[in-house]
């Protein structure tokens, strides 16, 4: 068995439960497959209750040798559902087009596993969704698991006819089996690829989709960031992240404050986010555009109510702000939404 340390990268166990839905409906005592590769199969509900990315790959391994199929890792993606990933899966199908999907992805994935980085980019024809691997330890099974996760995702929110213009990946075409990709996908399958990434047309990532909610995925992000601070407190990105969104409402947001409570130095603070190629001013910001956004979204909020939510000091302050995130006045943009 492939041996792990504590310092190697580690995945959200709901990854073990998907192998294992997809070994049991193939036939394989998921148990046994498990108990082989040294691991116990047991749930949990904390969304940091993970394994080593390690024993993810040893798992895949003995599950590709017990049922022949050279893409088992298809297999176990479309065994994920909302609650695999606890508030993050929820707070994904709450999103309001692909476009917030594909974003909630790029900035909350590390909820789910540390040895992955995605970018969202846009090209001339399409957008492309990419997944950059931090630790060679994860394998093809792994990652063709996960684009096939999200495609799943997208067929549930956005419609059962879903498919990508195009799906790359890393890994080699396999001599047996390539048919199930292009058949799971559904769309053209690029192997041996630079990048694994999964394209997007753009007339399909600004539709409304039917289960959007601002407010639900607004309360799931909110949970999301407070799991992420825990899971990692050396992260200062998220610790700021928190205690801004705590601070917001009561209208005492500020460096000095956020500082304090962190038990450092508003200068100290400063250099850490530095290092981490941000600032205080721009997580600050790039929070109020997100939830500004969620807000108006919703009607039952006044721009009024929004604006002190925000913290901001009054309505034409917000508002100004508001037309610089997103090129409309507050109360433009609603009206164009409802339109819509």
């Amino acid at each position: 068995m492939t041996t792990s340390t504590n310092n190697e990268p580690k995945t959200i166990f709901s990854w073990a439960s998907a192998i294992a839905l997809a070994l049991e409906s193939e036939g394989i005592d998921s148990q046994a497959l498990f108990k082989k590769a040294g691991v116990d199969l047991v749930t949990s509900s904390e969304p940091s209750y993970r394994i080593e990315t390690v024993k993810i790959t040893e798992i895949f391994r003995l599950a590709v040798e017990a049922t022949g199929i050279t893409g088992f890792g298809l297999l176990a993606g479309k065994n994920f559902h909302p609650g695999s990933f606890h508030a993050f899966g929820y707070s994904l199908y709450a999103s309001n087009n692909l476009n917030d999907f594909c974003q909630r992805i790029v900035r909350y994935f590390r909820l789910l596993s540390d040895n992955g980085i995605h970018t969202l980019t846009e090209t001339k024809d399409d957008y492309v969704l990419d997944i950059e691997i931090i630790n060679t330890v994860t394998c093809d099974e792994t990652i063709e698991g996960w684009l096939m996760a999200i495609v799943q995702m997208c067929r549930h929110i956005f419609r059962p006819n879903f498919n990508p213009l195009k799906v790359q990946l890393v890994r080699e075409k396999p001599e047996i089996g390539a048919e199930l990709f292009e058949q799971s996908f559904k769309c053209p399958v690029e192997f041996s690829s630079k990048l694994n990434a999964i394209h997007f047309a753009k007339e399909d990532m600004f539709v409304q989709l039917p289960a959007a909610s601002s407010e639900l995925a607004r309360v799931n992000d909110e949970i999301v960031i407070q799991h992420l601070a825990r899971l990692d407190r050396s992260d200062i990105v998220r610790q700021v992240e928190t205690k801004i969104i705590e601070l917001l409402p009561t209208g005492e947001c500020n460096k000095e404050r956020i500082a304090s409570l962190l038990n450092m130095s508003p200068r100290n603070m400063h250099g850490k986010l530095e290092q981490r190629d941000t600032s205080y001013q721009e997580i600050l910001d790039d929070l109020r555009s997100q939830l500004a956004i969620q807000y108006i979204e919703q009607d039952s909020m006044s721009i009024s109510q929004i604006t002190y939510q925000l913290g901001f000091t009054d309505t034409s302050n917000f508002s100004r702000a508001f037309r610089r995130w997103t090129g409309h006045s507050p109360s433009e943009y609603r009206k164009a939404k409802a339109e819509n």
